[in-house]
């Protein structure tokens, strides 16, 4: 079937793109992080949890609930001490809210705070009923200024995956080649500010079987950061690259998929690549059923099956007809 609009509009849509709020649902992602050596096809380390995100418009702006839970460490519950307070911290700061716009965007300013501290007390509490040592005062003196601190606590969401990839600028004005130059920052190093890097940023205007659209990143080889390079590497033939693949859906323009792939590796006289490290990180949106019964609006940028045909002229001739993969 022909579709009676031209690539200037289909391009002006794609270049415009927002979330659409109405009707949108509270979302739940299970998540898993995994992290390789060399060419080992099994992870070293694998940390798996379910995420819950609720939209809300409150006074014309967008608060978004971010909630996280059922933590796992390679595959069973917190067991180990670390674990346990790594989870302790988890439930106390979740659910976090925070502003979110049109756009995707957010201001990362935590709206609950107060929540987040009453919290923290009873996780404390319920820490220091099974566990009393010296270490532990010291790990609690300094989660105690964090958690009193809301600039300490805006300034963690940084080191968080989850918190980088979902709200990166993915609707970006991606001009007449549906390509963009951007930057992608992502905390790979942990505890660390995030890592730039720098790449092509593609949206796909031919939706996917699974109700979504595509925007991939795909980031120019770089030199490794120093915390990768063991002392059999060479820092100077060592780099790292950074692949996304976004997934959102076609009727609120939410994300429902994130797949990210970083790699850092060295190459040989040949050129062909030795991995050292890799960090896979999978989001999948569950219970996806509802989008089946779900239609496009006529003003959707990816109504564009078949060819693209221009606007007729005066005389009632088409100028020109464009193919799909323009």
């Amino acid at each position: 079937m022909d579709i009676l609009m031209s690539k200037r509009e289909i391009l002006r849509r794609l270049n415009s793109i927002t979330i659409k709020p109405s009707g949108l649902k509270q979302r739940k992602y299970g998540i898993s992080v995994k992290y390789f050596s060399d060419n080992e096809q099994n992870p070293y380390k694998r940390i798996d949890y379910q995420l819950t995100t609720d939209l809300i418009i409150d006074g014309h702006e967008g608060v978004l609930t971010i909630d996280k839970k059922d933590i796992h460490y390679n595959q069973h519950k917190a067991d180990n001490i670390n674990e346990i307070l790594g989870s302790s911290i988890s439930k106390a700061f979740y659910p976090v809210k925070t502003h979110l716009n049109e756009k995707g965007l957010c201001t990362d300013e935590i709206l609950n705070h107060e929540e987040i501290k009453e919290r923290w007390k009873k996780e404390k509490s319920i820490i220091l009923e099974k566990y009393n040592s010296g270490s532990l005062d010291n790990f609690f003196l300094e989660a105690d200024k964090k958690f009193s601190n809301k600039y300490h606590l805006e300034h963690s969401l940084q080191f968080d995956w989850f918190w980088n990839l979902f709200f990166h600028p993915k609707f970006i004005n991606y001009g007449d080649t549906r390509q963009k130059e951007t930057a992608l920052f992502l905390s790979v190093v942990p505890y660390q500010f995030p890592l730039k890097f720098s790449g092509i940023q593609t949206i796909h205007k031919i939706p996917t079987d699974f109700h979504s659209f595509t925007i991939d990143f795909q980031s120019r080889e770089q030199k490794a950061h120093p915390y990768f390079i063991s002392k059999k590497h060479k820092a100077s033939n060592s780099f790292m690259t950074l692949k996304v693949v976004f997934d959102l859906d076609l009727y609120h323009h939410f994300p429902m998929h994130i797949c990210a792939d970083f790699e850092v590796f060295s190459k040989d006289q040949f050129g062909n690549k030795i991995s050292i490290k890799k960090i896979k990180y999978t989001q999948f949106q569950q219970n996806t059923e509802d989008f089946k019964q779900m239609r496009l609006s006529n003003t959707s940028p990816f109504i564009t099956g078949g060819l693209i045909v221009s606007e007729p002229n005066k005389w009632g001739f088409y100028k020109n007809k464009y193919e799909n993969d323009w």
